[in-house]
């Protein structure tokens, strides 16, 4: 029986990416995306002391009299680099001291017993080393070169190490791993900013290096000199005794996790150091043999390599000798490094002669050629993994996790050891298990693993095979510990755990090494592993029953997700299905002799059946139209560099695993492809490089994961679950009658039929595109739990029955309403667009946008009749539309332009826009009793203004002031006129109760004071704000009646006016503005006349000497001629009479006798 998937999570959009066993590329979440990009866009600020300019470098060695070069041992030179934080020099340099079969690559090789032919052709891969390779050397052919420039002395060690790469085997004994690869070599100079610009990028560098190795680091602890002497190379300050950058964790560990972090595809292989047995002169304890990998090593991301001797046939543990330098874990933290060892000893490379002038070949030992040997051999399972997965590399930790499931045990005991690491690299088991991935008992997965997540994976054993599951990730970098020697703080941040549980109850923990108990200290399968980015469960003897894989993790985790891969090898009851290659001719299904269990094999005499994995990978092109029934297979595939075309002649082929279409071009016609399980356990579907014609795609029921695919034809959802990790699905068209759509899908883009039902589960809002071409296309959407988007790019679409939309956009293209109403809260036309009515209308909720062209009209038209309803209060300006036969109705003001054409439809204007009244108006300080303001903001160029309160009139000015008596609703019109229109806008302000109480204005001299304080202050003049006058105190500079507003919150409260007339003697002559007073003096009664063309709100205030109002009146004057009656009833004396008629006030002392 095949796995039994579950998840269990709490969140509802848990099947972002695709769960499960089943090749799947799952789309980053955004979130890791935005926080990689920062990395890479900080990287060189955030870590400048590690890459000092060449200038700086010698000004500072020159100040503190050290050298920038140092010759040490066996003609070996270390090159200053930086200076660490404690101001202490850091040298590089090499790791050798004075393959391909020990690593099983030559079996990828061509000629080895895969028959893959892998040569690394295509691969681009990055050498890092001292100075430079000889570029010229007959084994490289022109295939590598050196972007940085560097003109220094060629060295050996590079030449060697960028042999053991990509070496052309013209000396069939120095060939490397990748001998058809490309090189790009670096000197070590400033070495993780180089990687950092010139690594791979899916999508935006490609053409960047996939693989880099590193076989040098720092000089730690104990070296030789170039006379033969020990020099001690540590920080006394820190450890008289030990260096303490053995197995620290520093700045340069974290630079290399941040980069790998940010870079998820690209591998960094680093050698671990040549330090075990450096013994020093007996002043101080030697290094080692514990304890002895340099930061560089440390890192957590990185792979670490140590070295071994040849292996030419492995035969068990005992096969595997250690080298007698190769440097030994653990971190001070306690992980486990080195992760694998390689060939190290007596490895036979590319070399230099006569200065670098002439070429040679050497045999070198050091991790230094460990360390190339890993890496050239990692970049062939990496071109493998490309050709079998439609041209996607494998992500870094995938990488690693498939070398660590796949490695040779050895060391003393089982499981991983500080000395050993996971074991030696086993290019060919790796390779097979590529190869034998069948999404049920062998499988290689990626996926995320969101906050508060876990995931769960059900199966049964058989009993008869071990059950293997490794998970690596790559962890977001930790923080350096302050130096000091051996700080055990973890460095691991997101913290997963892998754990296995039978269905009696066991429990079955990850390998675990304790470093406390040596380098050769037993692992342990009892406990949790809290400190590695690598967990693999091993079970030797299981037992014939059902176990359930979970994987979850401690804590939050940093960045609220965490990619991981995943590696699993078991034997599974009923996961029997048998692989059969087509070897045929003559395009004949049925004939057993057409088919065989190997690539180019003999006949296996059978036909494929519902439990076979059938296979066409061919060198040649390959058409086959050999359907004459139905058919039913476990899976169905295409590899190889060949065309592939499979013409399904009207059949069906039933498929119950998955797909995976790899060759160069695979073309599939006529017919269908029906995809059907009963199990839980998510099947994967790639379609890479493939095209359909009158292919009908039907998902059935299962639960099936769509991973590399184009343009599909018809597709259909009858059930079942089908997920999409990429946002766009592109197809002809689309029906889903039942069964779930999840993942990352947010766009179908069809070009006929479109239908969504309402038994067809959603998990995310969805944008629907028509690009139609020849074919009138419909889209029926009865599903409403979701909202919608369409955009008609092209065509012509009927809309039958759709929900509410967030946007309709329509082109270049035509959308017929056959619906009563078609509701959008937004809506675009652009040049081009035609929206045709059939008795029915459009709704606009909130915002529609119309850009046409003169020589590309929109067009907006009904047969009978349509209705556009555009609800907000808005004003939309336009020009070169066609309306025919299409009212408009709503609360907006739509103007087409004078170059549109409106035929027999209403309530659309046909005006220059700048004409086009709009009124509006914004409202500050609310509070009853308050100074409130209202501002018009209205669109056009209205000339008249009218104000209205409740009804009331109240001012004829652009801006005006008022002040509400109580808190309440009120009414608020505001009348705008031009000599075309005339256009209102009544909107209800709610007054709030005023916390502020009325200021008072004490007056002393010209200097005006408010008697209350406030947070902040407004000064008036005859009811108009003075520029600038916020202080609680202003001068007086001119006659007329002042105020002051104290202003808290969203509240001002204002006092009563004062009048000021130091100037009153200046009246002016009133007569002149038809302004007449008298009699004066008076016993009493003023009798004011206003003879003159102002038209509009007069204010009219009695005060007395103290600057008190004492009488007064508001109105709007509406002709030529006004009588006012104003009483005084008060002692006698001197009064003023203030007048304002617009933005003019007028003054006139009267005396009361």
């Amino acid at each position: 029986m095949r796995g039994k998937l579950s998840k269990v999570v709490s969140v509802l959009f848990f099947f972002l990416y695709s769960s499960a066993f089943g090749q799947n590329v799952p789309e980053s979440p955004s979130i890791l995306k935005e926080v990689r990009g920062n990395i890479l866009k900080n990287f060189n600020q955030k870590y400048a002391i590690l890459s000092p300019s060449e200038d700086a470098l010698k000004r500072k060695a020159s100040e503190l009299g050290i050298p920038m070069f140092m010759e040490l041992d066996n003609d070996r030179i270390a090159k200053l680099q930086y200076f660490d934080e404690l101001d202490h020099p850091v040298y590089y340099t090499t790791f050798n001291t004075a393959a391909a079969v020990t690593t099983g690559a030559n079996t990828l090789q061509p000629g080895g017993s895969l028959g893959l032919n892998l040569t690394g052709k295509g691969l681009v891969l990055g050498i890092y080393d001292q100075t430079r390779p000889r570029l010229a050397h007959v084994e490289f052919q022109g295939r590598l070169s050196q972007p940085d420039g560097s003109t220094e002395t060629i060295s050996n060690h590079a030449t060697h190490v960028s042999g053991t790469m990509i070496g052309a085997g013209i000396n069939p004994a120095a060939r490397g791993m990748a001998y058809e690869a490309t090189g790009l070599s670096f000197n070590w100079d400033n070495d993780v900013n180089k990687m950092a610009s010139n690594a791979y990028i899916m999508g935006e560098r490609n053409n960047g290096h996939i693989v880099s190795n590193h076989s040098y680091g720092i000089i730690i602890g104990w070296f030789r000199n170039s006379a033969g002497n020990w020099v001690w190379s540590g920080n006394a300050n820190i450890s008289p005794d030990e260096d303490f950058r053995f197995g620290f964790y520093s700045s340069k560990s974290q630079a290399l996790d941040d980069l790998s972090f940010s870079l998820p595809h690209y591998t960094i292989v680093w050698a671990a150091g040549n330090d075990r047995n450096d013994v020093g002169d007996g002043t101080r304890p030697g290094d080692g043999p514990a304890d002895t990998i340099g930061p560089e090593g440390v890192a957590k991301n990185v792979i670490t390599v140590g070295a071994v001797s040849s292996v030419p046939q492995y035969l068990g543990p005992n096969s595997i000798a250690m080298s007698n330098f190769s440097s030994w874990g653990p971190t001070d933290d306690g992980r486990i490094k080195p992760d694998i060892v390689g060939m190290g000893v007596g490895v036979f490379s590319a070399a230099i002669s006569n200065g670098g002038e002439s070429d040679s070949y050497a045999s070198l030992s050091g991790t230094s050629m460990a360390s190339p040997n890993v890496a050239g051999t990692l970049s062939l399972l990496q071109q493998l993994y490309r050709e079998r997965n439609g041209g996607r590399f494998m992500w870094s930790s995938t990488v690693k996790g498939l070398m660590i499931h796949t490695a040779r045990e050895a060391g003393l005991s089982p499981g991983p050891d500080y000395i050993f690491g996971w074991g030696l690299l086993n290019a060919e088991a790796a390779a097979k298990h590529i190869l034998e991935d069948d999404g049920v008992s062998t499988i290689t997965r990626e996926g995320v693993l969101l906050n508060n997540e876990t995931f769960t994976y059900e199966f049964l054993s058989d009993g008869i095979e071990p059950i293997r599951i490794t998970v690596a990730w790559t962890d977001p970098a930790g923080v350096p510990s302050p130096a000091s020697l051996n700080p055990r703080d973890l460095k691991l941040v997101n913290d997963l755990d892998l754990r296995v549980f039978d269905d009696a109850g066991n429990e079955f923990f990850p390998w675990s090494l304790d470093p406390t108990r040596g380098p050769s200290g037993p692992a342990v399968r009892n406990q949790d592993n809290f400190r590695d980015n690598v967990e693999q469960i091993l079970i030797d003897n299981p037992q014939p029953r059902k176990y359930t894989l979970v994987l979850s993790h401690k804590g939050s985790l940093v960045n609220q997700a965490q990619e991981y891969s995943l590696l699993f090898s078991a034997s599974l009851q009923e996961a029997n299905s048998e692989t059969l290659y087509w070897i045929g001719s003559d395009s004949d299904w049925d004939n057993p002799s057409n088919w065989s269990f190997t690539l180019g094999g003999q006949s296996a005499n059978m036909v494929p059946g519902e439990g076979s994995r059938v296979i066409f990978e061919n060198t040649g092109n390959l058409e086959f139209t050999g359907f004459t029934s139905d058919k039913k297979v476990f899976s169905l595939n295409t590899f190889g560099n060949s065309n592939v075309s499979i013409n399904l002649n009207g059949q069906s082929i039933h498929v119950t695993n998955g797909v995976r279409f790899s060759a160069t071009n695979t073309l599939v016609s006529n017919g269908e492809i029906i995809f059907e399980n009963e199990s839980q356990n998510q099947q994967f579907i790639s379609f890479t490089n493939t095209e359909f014609k009158d292919v009908k795609t039907v998902f059935s029921n299962g639960n099936w994961g769509m991973i590399d695919y184009g343009l599909l034809d018809h597709v259909v959802v009858n059930g079942g679950t089908v997920s999409f990790p990429h946002g766009l699905l592109n197809v002809r068209s689309f029906e889903g009658i039942s069964g779930s759509l999840i993942g990352n899908l947010s766009q179908i883009k069809f070009q006929e039929n479109l239908s969504i039902s309402n038994q067809t589960v959603l998990n995310r809002d969805l944008d629907f595109t028509f690009a139609g071409k020849e074919v009138r296309g419909e889209i029926v959407i009865l599903n409403s739990t979701r909202t919608f988007s369409l955009t008609v790019a092209s065509g012509n679409l009927d809309v039958e029955n759709v929900p509410v939309l967030k946007v309709l956009n329509v082109g270049a293209g035509g959308i017929n309403i056959k619906q009563t109403i078609l509701t959008s809260d937004q809506v675009r036309l652009t040049s081009g667009a035609i929206v045709n009515f059939e008795d029915s209308e459009l709704l606009i909720r909130e915002n529609w946008e119309v850009n046409a062209s003169s020589d590309n009209m929109v067009s907006i038209i009904a047969s009978n009749s349509g209705i556009v309803r555009y609800l907000p209060y808005s004003r939309l300006c336009t020009d070169f539309v066609t309306i025919q036969n299409v009212d408009l109705l709503g609360d907006a003001v739509v103007n087409v332009g004078l170059n549109s054409i409106v035929t027999n439809s209403d309530n659309w204007l046909t005006l220059n826009c700048d004409d086009v009244l709009f009124a509006n108006f914004t409202s500050t300080f609310l509070c009853a009793g308050g100074f409130s303001t209202f501002s018009s903001t209205s669109l056009g160029t209205p000339t008249d203004y009218t104000w209205l309160i409740n009804g009331e009139v109240q001012s004829s000015e652009e801006f005006f002031s008022f002040t509400f008596p109580s808190p309440g609703a009120y009414e608020v019109t505001l009348i705008i006129r031009s000599q075309e229109q005339e256009v209102s806008l009544t909107s209800s302000v709610d007054v709030l109760p005023n916390p502020l109480n009325q200021p008072s204005i004490v007056i002393n001299g010209d200097l005006l004071t408010s008697l209350q304080p406030a947070e902040s202050f407004q000064w008036y003049l005859n009811g108009l704000p003075i520029q600038g006058a916020t202080a609680r105190s202003i001068t007086a500079n001119e006659s007329g009646l002042y105020q002051v507003a104290i202003i808290s919150g969203g509240c001002n409260r204002i006092s009563e006016p004062v009048v000021i007339s130091s100037i009153i003697n200046n009246e002016p002559q009133l007569s002149k503005f038809g302004i007449f007073i008298g009699p004066n003096p008076t016993e009493g009664r003023l009798t004011i006349t206003l003879s003159n063309k102002y038209y509009g709100l007069v204010e009219v205030h009695l005060v007395d000497s103290a600057g008190r109002k004492i009488n007064g009146n508001t109105f709007n004057k509406q002709e030529d001629l006004v009588n006012l009656l104003l009483e005084i009833n008060q002692p006698q004396g001197i009064y003023l009479v203030f007048i304002q008629m617009g933005d003019q006030m007028f003054t006139k002392k009267i005396i009361k006798k």
